[in-house]
C-alpha cells in the first residue's frame, strides 16, 4: 500500500490575517525622541539654575565686601516758617533717595529700623552721614534682593527634583 502525499494541501491552510498596527507620528504617541527632546530641555534649565545660583553667590560676596549693610529707612523732617519767621517742624517722612541732593539745610535726618524683636528705634543721621548711610541700605536692599531670588531658584529646582523622582519611581513599576 503506498501513501501519496499532496504537498498542495498545506499551503491550503488558512491562516487567519493579523491586522498590521499603523504608527503616527502624532505628539501622543510613544516618541523616544521627544522624551530625549525633553529630557535635553530639563538638564539646560538646571544648568541654567545652577549658573544662576553661582552668579548669586558671587554678587552676594562682592556686595558683602562692598561696605556695611544696614537694615534701616531713613526718614526726613523738613521744616515750613509760619508768618512769624517761627520754624514748625513737619512729620518725619520717608526719604526718597533720588532727591538726596536737593535737601533743605534747615532739614533733619533719623535713621529707623526694628530690632530682632520687632521694636522701632530712631537715632539722628547727620548730613555727612546720608551718602554712606544711604550706601549701606541700598546694600541691603541688593541683598535682600538676591535672596528673594535664590529662595526662587531654590524652589525650582526642589519642584524639579520631587518630581524626577517621582517619574522615576513610576517607571520602575
Amino acid at each position: 500500500m503506498s501513501t501519496s502525499i499532496d504537498r498542495n494541501s498545506d499551503l491550503n491552510i488558512q491562516i487567519p490575517t493579523v491586522q498590521v498596527p499603523k504608527f503616527s507620528h502624532l505628539r501622543q504617541d510613544a516618541n523616544p525622541i521627544l522624551a530625549a527632546h525633553m529630557l535635553q530641555e530639563i538638564y539646560k534649565m538646571v544648568v541654567e539654575w545652577q549658573q544662576e545660583l553661582q552668579d548669586i553667590e558671587r554678587e552676594r560676596i562682592q556686595i558683602t565686601n562692598s561696605g556695611p549693610i544696614l537694615a534701616a529707612w531713613l526718614e526726613s523732617r523738613t521744616f515750613k516758617y509760619n508768618l512769624t519767621g517761627t520754624a514748625i517742624p513737619t512729620p518725619y517722612e520717608t526719604v526718597d533717595l533720588n532727591t538726596l541732593t536737593t535737601i533743605d539745610p534747615q532739614a533733619g535726618y533719623r535713621l529707623c529700623g526694628l530690632d530682632e524683636y520687632g521694636a522701632l528705634w530712631t537715632r539722628p543721621c547727620s548730613m555727612a552721614e546720608i551718602l554712606s548711610v544711604s550706601q549701606s541700605i541700598a546694600r541691603y536692599q541688593q541683598l535682600k534682593d538676591l535672596t528673594e531670588r535664590k529662595q526662587q531658584v531654590e524652589q525650582h529646582i526642589r519642584q524639579i527634583l520631587e518630581d524626577l523622582v517621582h517619574l522615576r519611581l513610576k517607571l520602575e513599576d
